[in-house]
């Protein structure tokens, strides 16, 4: 289990730098904002897939 949140908060902190570097130009509050929630969705996304497929394959 620590293992797929690690690699989850991997893929979040990606995401987030991605959308930050995607919004060169806006104000720094807007980056913040945008920045936190796709790194949060990602992470969300990535370790509820992450069990739910783990769950599925040893039952």
């Amino acid at each position: 289990m620590a293992i797929v949140l690690l690699g989850a908060m991997v893929i979040g902190a990606v995401a987030a730098g991605v959308v930050w570097v995607a919004q060169e130009g806006h104000p720094a509050g807007d980056r913040v904002v945008g920045a936190l929630a796709a790194g949060g969705a990602t992470f969300i996304g990535v370790a509820t897939l992450a069990f739910v497929i783990g769950s599925f394959l040893t039952s």
